[in-house]
C-alpha cells in the first residue's frame, strides 16, 4: 500500500507501505475516506467498531469483499490504524519499557505515533531537513540491538511486511523531528550554575548515597549535570509543544486506551 493523507499520519514518507499486504485497507475514493472519517470523528466511541461497520451502508455487497482495518485513531483527516501500530511493534521502532505488556507497549506506539504525526506538520511548515545516511544506519543499529540476536530484525521486517529500506525511510522522518526539536528548542535552553548546585545538593548527592558510590566534588561533575538538567528541560519543552500541538488539532484514540 502506498501512503497518502488519508492512510497514515505522517510517519512514512510518501511511497512507503506503512501497512502492505497485511490487510486490503481503505482501498476507496478520497471522498468517502473523508465521509469516513466524519463518521468515525462524530459517531465511533467503542473500541470494538471496525472500518467495515462506518461503510457497509455506503458500500454495495460486492465493495465490500475485502478485508478492511480496524482504524487506532484518527488527527484530523488522518487515519492510522491497528495494523500500522502492530506493524512498528513488530520491528520496535519505539523502545519497549521494562515490564509494559504488549497492550501498554501498543498504547505507547499509538502515543508516539499521533505525536510524531502532529510535531511533523510542524516540521513541514519550516522545511525538513536532510539527514545523513550515517544518522540514519546508527539509528537502525539501534533498533537492530533491541533483538537477540540482532539479525532477527530481518525476520521481524518479514512479518511486518516491511523493507529494510521502508524503514530507513522511517527512521529518516523519525531524525528528520529530533533535528527539527534541537534546531527549535535547544538553543533557549540556558542552565545556571545555581541550578547545577542545586541538583548536585540534592537529587545528584541523594542517588550517589542510595547507591553507595562516593560523592564526586562538584567541579569534577558540573558538565555531567548540565547535561542532565538541559535534557530534562528539553523533554518539558517539548512535552509543552506537543501538547499545544494536540489541543489545536481534533484527535480521536479508538484503541489502546
Amino acid at each position: 500500500m502506498t501512503a497518502n493523507k488519508h492512510e497514515n499520519v505522517g510517519i512514512a514518507p510518501d511511497g512507503v507501505k506503512i501497512c502492505g499486504a497485511m490487510s486490503a485497507r481503505l482501498k476507496l475514493t478520497g471522498d468517502l475516506n473523508l465521509m469516513m472519517t466524519h463518521h468515525i470523528s462524530r459517531r465511533i466511541r467503542s473500541l470494538g467498531v471496525t472500518i467495515v461497520s462506518v461503510i457497509a451502508f455506503v458500500l454495495p455487497s460486492a465493495a465490500r469483499a475485502a478485508t478492511l482495518d480496524r482504524i487506532a485513531a484518527v488527527i484530523d483527516q488522518q487515519v492510522l490504524t491497528v495494523s500500522e501500530v502492530d506493524q512498528m511493534a513488530e520491528v520496535r521502532f519505539i523502545p519497549r519499557i521494562a515490564g509494559r505488556s504488549n497492550d501498554d507497549y501498543h498504547h505507547d506506539i499509538l502515543e508516539a505515533l499521533i505525536a510524531q504525526a502532529l510535531r511533523y506538520r510542524d516540521v513541514e511548515r519550516f522545511g525538513a531537513q536532510d539527514i545523513p545516511k550515517d544518522s540514519i544506519e546508527a539509528r537502525l543499529v539501534e533498533i537492530q540491538h533491541r533483538f537477540v540476536p540482532p539479525a532477527s530484525l530481518d525476520a521481524a521486517l518479514l512479518r511486518a511486511e516491511l523493507t529494510l529500506d521502508e524503514l530507513r525511510a522511517l527512521i529518516k522522518r523519525q531524525l528528520q523531528v529530533e533535528a527539527y526539536i534541537q534546531e527549535r528548542f535547544a538553543p533557549l535552553i540556558f542552565v545556571a550554575n545555581d541550578d547545577i548546585a542545586a541538583y548536585y545538593n540534592g537529587p545528584w548527592r541523594q542517588q550517589r548515597a542510595a547507591r553507595g558510590l562516593p560523592v564526586t566534588p562538584l567541579n569534577d561533575v558540573r558538565e555531567e549535570i548540565r547535561t542532565l538538567i538541559r535534557s530534562r528541560q528539553l523533554e518539558e519543552q517539548i512535552e509543552t509543544w506537543t501538547n499545544q500541538l494536540r489541543a489545536r488539532a481534533n484527535v480521536d484514540v479508538y484503541a489502546w486506551k
